[in-house]
C-alpha cells in the first residue's frame, strides 16, 4: 500500500468537497474539517488516523450529525472513540490506475448524458424510460480526479453500466491531464472499482452521533 498522508487526504476531501458544492477543507487540529452543512451532515472531520487529534476531537462533540473519519479498520476507531460514537460500514479508500483498459459496450436501450453541477462533472446513463439507470461523477483539481457517488439503480445492476459510467469519468480525467485518482468504495463498490485496476490504499472509516 501507498503511505497516506494529510495532503493526499487534503486531495481527497477538496474533491468531495467541490463535488458537493460545499466550503473547502480547512486544516485543524492536526486533521481537516468541512462545514457540511447538509440535513443529514452538519460538519465532518478528517484524521489520519484515531490518535490524540482524534480523540481530542470526539471529546468536544455533542451534537448529532457531525461526522468522524480516518483511513484506519472500523475496530480501531471503534476503540479509540467513547461509547456514546456509532462506528457506521467500513469503506476503502483507493487509488485509480493511469488509465482504465478494460472496456465494454453500452448496452440496447440506454443512452449516455454529460452534465456539470456545482464543481463536478456528472455522467449519467438514462434508460429509454427516462429513468436514470447509473450515475457518477468526478471533480479534477490540481492533477487529481475524486471520483464521487457512482451509483447504479437495484433494477438496472448487472449489465455493466457501473463500467460505462467509470469509463467516462475516467474519459473526463484523462482530457483534464488528471495524474492521480481518488474514490472511497462501499463495500459494494469495491468489487467493481478492483476489476477497473484501481487498488486499496487504507481502510476508510467512519463515525458519527446519531440524532
Amino acid at each position: 500500500m501507498n503511505e497516506i498522508d494529510l495532503p493526499l487526504l487534503e486531495r481527497w476531501l477538496t474533491g468531495w468537497s467541490l463535488s458537493r458544492g460545499v466550503p473547502l477543507p480547512v486544516r485543524e487540529n492536526g486533521g481537516l474539517s468541512v462545514e457540511v452543512g447538509m440535513p443529514l451532515q452538519l460538519r465532518r472531520h478528517v484524521f489520519l488516523d484515531a490518535g490524540p487529534a482524534l480523540q481530542a476531537c470526539a471529546d468536544k462533540i455533542h451534537a448529532p450529525l457531525i461526522y468522524l473519519k480516518a483511513p484506519v479498520e472500523p475496530a480501531v476507531l471503534r476503540a479509540a472513540l467513547p461509547a456514546r460514537w456509532v462506528v457506521e460500514d467500513p469503506g476503502y479508500l483507493m487509488l485509480g490506475p493511469g488509465a482504465m483498459t478494460r472496456h465494454v459496450e453500452l448496452p440496447p436501450g440506454y443512452a449516455v448524458e454529460e452534465s456539470a453541477e456545482h464543481g463536478a462533472k456528472l455522467v449519467r446513463v438514462m434508460h429509454m424510460d427516462g429513468e436514470v439507470a447509473a450515475s457518477g461523477r468526478i471533480t479534477t483539481d490540481k492533477g487529481c480526479g475524486v471520483f464521487d457517488q457512482i451509483i447504479t439503480s437495484e433494477f438496472h445492476r448487472r449489465r455493466g453500466l457501473g463500467t460505462v459510467v467509470m469509463q467516462h469519468l475516467d474519459a473526463i480525467a484523462r482530457q483534464a491531464n488528471v495524474t492521480e485518482r481518488l474514490l472511497v468504495a462501499t463495500e459494494e463498490g469495491r468489487g467493481l472499482y478492483t476489476s477497473l485496476g484501481w487498488r486499496l490504499l487504507a481502510p476508510w472509516s467512519t463515525a458519527v452521533l446519531p440524532s
